[in-house]
Formats: structure tokens, C-alpha cells, sequence
């Protein structure tokens, strides 16, 4: 049985579709790799609005470091 989480988004079907017009490999790790920055970008964003919201700098990184090492 098919249950409402199981179904695609309309993002994932639209990037199915996009697919189609991939003819190799190499193309494929070509899309791949575009994704992988396009997230990696995103996660990066993310990390720095938190850690301006938080206050973080990288003494507090060095210290967390210090304790970890005791």
C-alpha cells in the first residue's frame, strides 16, 4: 500500500524528468556534482547564520577543542 510519505514531491519529479536528458556518465557526474555544491553551499549558509545568531567565533571552537583534549 502507498501511504502519503511515499509518494514524490513535486521537486522530485521534476528533477526525474530532467534526467531523462542525460545521455552518459559523465553527464550524470556532471549533475551530481552541481547538486552536491548547490547543498554544500546551502549547509555552509545555514552554519553562519547560526553561528552569528549564536554568537560562535572560533575561540569558542578552540576552546571546546582545549576541553575535548583534557
Amino acid at each position: 500500500m502507498i501511504t502519503t510519505s511515499d509518494k514524490l514531491t513535486q521537486i522530485q519529479l521534476e528533477l526525474l524528468k530532467s534526467f531523462r536528458y542525460i545521455a552518459d556518465e559523465k553527464q550524470l557526474n556532471e549533475v551530481k556534482s552541481l547538486l552536491n555544491f548547490y547543498f554544500r553551499n546551502k549547509l555552509d549558509e545555514a552554519i553562519t547564520r547560526e553561528e552569528a545568531n549564536r554568537d560562535y567565533t572560533a575561540s569558542i571552537y578552540q576552546q571546546w577543542l582545549d576541553s575535548a583534549k583534557k
